[in-house]
């Protein structure tokens, strides 16, 4: 049931942009986010009310849906704003996630990865690129929730919370010297590509809706000046989606062509980090499914860690890593077998 207090303020919201009561106020259910979310429908008009307590938060997301849809980029309109209420309207994209529609079409095609999903991916990483570059050079980065220069401790903080949130709560007696050598290391060469792009930070198959078979995409508010690898990582190494390699090649060569269409010109140092980049996202990944799953017993970030652990495994057995990192892929290895171990006694 929505909240009362909530549903009268969204209700006053529509009202201001439809000239309408809705007719129904629903309440959607955000998968990590503390945010309550709203369908507010009134005829042939659906709003999507977000309320939110995190000021910054809040206009970050409105300071950069409007920048990105004045570039024409596929990101919600904002009808209305209410900074100190917290609340605003935008547009109703439906309930259809990239990850909801690979899973359906696989589903129906009993095909890993059927054509109209590849088509969609295709979509979806090819406008990536003008997130990164070309929005990045009109953007106030100072309008960001997090301000300029700050990646490397972003990242810093992902790596923390994999040894607090993950590595200690599984196997609380494991030597992390190593571990955290590693770490280390990870950040000093992570911090050397150039980070004037803008970083989505979260770009994944969840934050894309598809409307008519289109990519729409949200949740970029704790987006932040960084390097193009991560986000790349991010979407094409999602552990729930399964993609499959050769699928994965071919969708990272299209994100290249698409960047170098917008006048990027560091392709070789961009793969010569990029599998590094990889390893880090999943590490900050496995942090979020420490909190949510092993925490809050979040079922969904729960079920997620063997996939998100194998993939970590599978990454740190590649022969074309940037740097050497022993200790962290055999902590890999005996994260696997400890996770397995305990689903087996649960089970």
């Amino acid at each position: 049931m929505p909240n009362a207090r909530e549903e009268e303020i969204v209700t006053q919201c529509f009202y201001e942009v439809a000239g309408a009561a809705p007719t129904s106020v629903t309440t959607l259910r955000p998968h990590a986010s503390e945010r309550r979310m709203y369908r507010l429908t009134h005829g042939d008009t659906s709003l999507i009310a977000v309320y939110n307590e995190s000021r910054p938060e809040n206009d970050t997301f409105v300071f950069l849906a409007r920048h990105f849809r004045s570039l024409g980029l596929p990101v919600p309109e904002i009808h209305a704003y209410k900074p100190a209420l917290g609340v605003y309207l935008e547009d109703d994209l439906g309930d259809t996630t990239l990850l909801d529609f690979l899973e359906s079409s696989r589903a129906e095609a009993r095909s890993s990865f059927p054509a109209p999903a590849v088509e969609a991916y295709r979509k979806s990483i090819e406008f990536l690129p003008r997130f990164q570059i070309e929005a990045a050079t009109t953007l106030d980065f100072s309008k960001c929730q997090a301000s300029p220069g700050t990646f490397s401790a972003a990242l810093r903080r992902d790596l923390d919370s994999f040894l607090k949130d993950f590595l200690t709560r599984l196997m609380p007696a494991f030597d992390s010297t190593a571990v955290r050598g590693d770490l280390q290391a990870l950040l000093a060469a992570l911090a050397e590509p150039a980070s004037a792009f803008f970083l989505y930070r979260d770009f994944q198959s969840r934050n894309i809706m598809l409307v008519n078979g289109e990519p729409f995409f949200i949740d970029f508010q704790s987006g932040m000046p960084g390097p193009l690898q991560y986000d790349v990582a991010s979407m094409l190494f999602q552990s729930s989606a399964r993609l499959p390699d050769d699928g994965r090649s071919e969708l990272l060569e299209r994100y290249l062509s698409a960047a170098e269409q917008l006048g990027f010109e560091g392709r070789s140092d961009f793969l010569r980090l990029y599998p590094t980049f990889i390893i880090a996202r999943m590490l900050g990944v496995l942090g979020v499914y420490g909190r949510q799953g092993l925490v809050q017993k979040k079922e969904y970030f729960a079920r997620s860690i063997p996939a998100a652990l194998a993939t970590l495994l599978k990454q740190l057995e590649g022969q074309e890593l940037a740097i050497k990192l022993h200790g962290l892929h055999d902590c890999a290895k005996a994260l696997l077998d400890a996770h397995t171990r305990q689903s087996d006694l649960t089970s």
